[in-house]
């Protein structure tokens, strides 16, 4: 992971059957609080967004990639997803705390 202005991106690159870089497999936050985007970023055709992870190991089985190779991703999106839910958490618990300690005065 890469810290980039306060706020933690993380990608993969994910490789074809063949061991050619197809892209890499993206999650940040969303716009929307509490959201996330996940996104391939392929190599020669564009980035595509997708609504969820099963949507995104269709899309890599289509572009075959390994079993593996898939299984790997899942593992990253977990991490990544987990990682992504514990700052929500947190900041939510924050912004709880502040609202409290300005009401309070």
């Amino acid at each position: 992971m890469t810290k980039y202005n306060k706020h933690y991106t993380s990608s993969m690159d994910v490789k074809d059957k063949n061991g050619d870089l197809l892209g890499a497999v993206c999650v940040t936050p969303s716009k929307e609080v509490g959201k996330r985007d996940i996104m391939l970023m392929a190599e020669n055709s564009g980035t595509q967004s997708v609504r969820s992870t099963t949507e995104l190991i269709n899309v890599l089985s289509k572009k075959n990639v390994s079993f593996d190779d898939r299984k790997m991703v899942l593992d990253f999106l977990a991490e990544r997803l987990g990682s992504l839910e514990q700052e929500l958490a947190v900041n939510t618990l924050r912004s709880l705390d502040n609202k409290e300690k300005q009401s309070k005065k």
